[in-house]
C-alpha cells in the first residue's frame, strides 16, 4: 500500500519537474537570444533603425486599420455631401456609383475581409445564408475566380478607404460632352 502511495506521488511530480526544467532552460535560450540582439543591435545602428521601423509600421497600420462601420459612415457622410451640392454639378457617375453601393449594402451583397494590415470591401455575387454555401460555390466556380480582383469594391489602411476618398474628390467634376473634365 505504501509504495503505490509513492508510486502516484512520482508520476504527479515527474511531469511537474520536466516542466519546470524545460521552461527555465527556454528562458535562458531566450535571454542569450536577447543578449546576442542587443549586441548586434549596438555594431549596426542604421540595420536596427531600418528594421525597428519596418515593424513599428506594420504594428501602426493593424492599430489604424478601418473597420466596415467606419466604411458605412465614411459613406454616408459622402452621400451627405452629394446631397448637399446642387444637381446640376453633380458627377452622374459618382452618383449612381454610390447608389448602386447603399443598394448593395441593403441587399447585404457586400463583403468585409479583415486582412490584419489593411481591409477590403467586396462584392458578392450571392446573397448571404445562413448554411455558408455561398462560400463552397465561390470557391469551386472557376469562373469567378478570374473575377475576384474586379469585384473588390474599396481597400481600406491608415484610417482612409482610398477608392471613395478618390471618389469625393471626382464628385464635383463635371465631365463634358467633349470627354474635357472641368473642375468647379
Amino acid at each position: 500500500m505504501a509504495f503505490l502511495g509513492k508510486a502516484n506521488n512520482l508520476l504527479i511530480r515527474r511531469p511537474s519537474i520536466f516542466v519546470y526544467k524545460f521552461l527555465k532552460q527556454l528562458s535562458y535560450d531566450y535571454r542569450d537570444a536577447l543578449i546576442e540582439t542587443g549586441k548586434k543591435m549596438v555594431q549596426h545602428p542604421i540595420k536596427t533603425v531600418f528594421y525597428s521601423s519596418n515593424i513599428y509600421l506594420l504594428i501602426y497600420a493593424y492599430q489604424t486599420m478601418p473597420t466596415f462601420q467606419t466604411y458605412k459612415n465614411d459613406l454616408i457622410q459622402f452621400h451627405q455631401q452629394q446631397l448637399l451640392t446642387s444637381s446640376l454639378i453633380r458627377n452622374k457617375k459618382i452618383e449612381t456609383y454610390i447608389d448602386t453601393i447603399e443598394k448593395l449594402l441593403l441587399s447585404e451583397q457586400i463583403h468585409f475581409v479583415d486582412c490584419y494590415l489593411f481591409s477590403l470591401i467586396i462584392y458578392r455575387t450571392q446573397y448571404r445564408t445562413n448554411d455558408h454555401s455561398y462560400r463552397i460555390y465561390e470557391n469551386i466556380c472557376s469562373y469567378l475566380h478570374l473575377k475576384r480582383h474586379s469585384r473588390i469594391i474599396d481597400i481600406g489602411a491608415f484610417n482612409r478607404w482610398f477608392t471613395l476618398k478618390r471618389k469625393l474628390y471626382e464628385a464635383d467634376i463635371i465631365d463634358d460632352t467633349n470627354n474635357e473634365k472641368i473642375a468647379l
